[in-house]
């Protein structure tokens, strides 16, 4: 459908019963690990989001849940200044990176490519799958970002720790500009050419280069040019879509959200230092993923019935998301979050036509096998993003009574509508056709910081939170 690309997430208070108790990864992209449970070396398994999203103040970001196609929309508000600073806005996120880079207790773990790692052929078919999704926005940007291996030590034994961080940070100055020219050094000393690149004229280019084909033209909203559509597959309980948490709107908790957390003698390092942001006072969140391929050590999102109530998001995403929030965390409260049984139905971008709306991230599984005479590409292929376009919805039960395959459309789900804040339904859409968003690629980085204590730890707040990017 429309473009741009991300991934990621971790943990929460409900949502249980991972296979290892280890730091949450990037998605379905290697991840550096620790011998945790050991508590002294639980400081790993911070991320940093390397992507271009605008952050939204309270006001002007709202969110959807549809249980039923597994969805999570959130759609944030452009004002034309928040477009005439979006250039200044990724200077500031660059140049608060770069500057850290050089801080001798951030220890930046190196990416992987994840088709490197695997040996046997079932690990291999399994890596082709997750590998759809394992892309990284700071690809194809003239320097090496992937090493041979995930971890740090073997870029200090390379001694390549200093021209790692060079490479990344000049990638993130690349991406985030769209200037495969653009120097480190150079755009630090020349103002002319750091006052040409924060320009209005450059802000206004970049925001159309980045976020033009999710950028909706609309007048609704007073003081605004118009809203960002951005969205993420999810996870939800395996009572089905008419289980927890329950239908309806409302806002965001604004206490209980915690931005990373490190132990808990409950969960034990489930969390990995990714954000659970609290849906409702009973314990159910948006978080992180959960689910390990044990083989190769892959954590990634299983988009479906698999949770004991939360909204599992992938890393990559989950990061994101608490990236356009507001930053403090008592502005969460003046976030709406509207809860669907059913299907998102909207007309997203003011053509008209009303859509339900999917991401085209599909099932991965959790194990495959090669039974004889079949080769890796015959077990590969029910997986593929084409092929799943279809038997995704085919293989939910509860959505396969509304979907049509033949004519691939959506047929008498509900229709929505707030009434004086109140969700209602109001009687039931005819056919409607699939608006399918493209996955993003990685936007995030794993790191740890050296000389930082674990211990004593909390249960249930959150405490000792990461010393670096910190969002609240």
């Amino acid at each position: 459908m429309h473009k741009l690309s991300m991934i990621v997430l971790a943990s929460s208070l409900l949502v249980q019963g991972i296979l290892y108790a280890s730091p949450q990864n990037l998605g379905p992209m290697p991840h550096e690990r620790t011998n945790t449970p050991k508590k002294s070396n639980a400081n790993v398994g911070r991320y940093l989001y390397v992507g271009v999203a605008p952050k939204f103040d309270g006001g002007e970001v709202d969110l959807t849940v549809s249980k039923m196609s597994l969805t999570l929309r959130a759609t944030g508000w452009i004002s034309q200044a928040k477009i005439d600073g979006y250039a200044g806005q990724l200077y500031k996120r660059w140049e608060q990176i770069d500057s850290t880079l050089d801080d001798p207790n951030f220890v930046l773990h190196p990416l992987v490519k994840l088709e490197n790692i695997p040996r046997r052929d079932t690990s291999i078919a399994w890596a082709k799958i997750a590998g759809q999704y394992s892309s990284h926005v700071l690809e194809n940007r003239g320097v090496e970002i992937y090493n041979s291996k995930r971890n740090a030590n073997s870029l200090a034994a390379a001694g390549k720790v200093d021209n790692y961080r060079n490479a990344i940070s000049t990638a993130i100055l690349r991406y985030f500009f769209r200037d495969n020219s653009l120097n480190v050094d150079l755009i630090k000393s020349d103002n002319m050419m750091r006052d040409n690149l924060l320009s209005v004229e450059n802000s206004r280019k970049l925001f159309k280069t980045h976020y033009q084909s999710l950028f909706t033209p609309s007048n609704t909203k007073p003081g605004y040019l118009g809203h960002l559509t951005f969205v993420y597959p999810i996870a939800a309980t395996v009572e089905g879509p008419f289980d927890q948490p329950a239908e309806g709107s409302r806002t965001l908790m604004n206490y209980g959200t915690i931005e990373s957390r490190w132990w808990s003698d409950k969960w034990d390092d489930e969390f990995g230092g990714l954000p659970f942001i609290l849906i409702n006072s009973a314990g159910v969140a948006f978080h992180g993923p959960i689910t390990n391929f044990a083989p190769l050590d892959v954590w990634y999102l299983r988009r479906g019935y698999v949770s004991h109530g939360c909204h599992r998001m992938d890393t990559s995403d989950i990061i994101e998301l608490r990236s356009i929030l507001p930053k403090r965390i008592k502005d969460l409260g003046k976030v709406r979050l509207t809860i669907l049984n059913h299907f998102d139905v909207t007309d997203w971008n003011n053509d008209g036509k009303q859509e339900v709306i999917d991401v085209k991230y599909y099932n991965i599984p959790g194990s495959v096998s090669i039974s004889t005479g079949k080769k890796i590409d015959d077990v590969v292929k029910p997986y593929l993003i084409e092929n799943q376009m279809k038997t995704f919805f085919q293989s939910n039960l509860y959505a396969a009574k509304f979907y049509d395959a033949s004519k691939d459309v959506i047929n008498g789900t509900p229709n929505y509508k707030l009434n004086g804040g109140v969700l209602v339904k109001d009687g039931n859409h005819g056919p409607l056709p699939l608006a399918r968003f493209e996955y993003q690629p990685n936007r995030i980085l794993q790191y740890k910081e050296l000389g930082v204590q674990m211990v004593p730890y909390d249960d249930t707040d959150g405490d000792y939170p990461a010393s670096f990017f910190l969002q609240n």
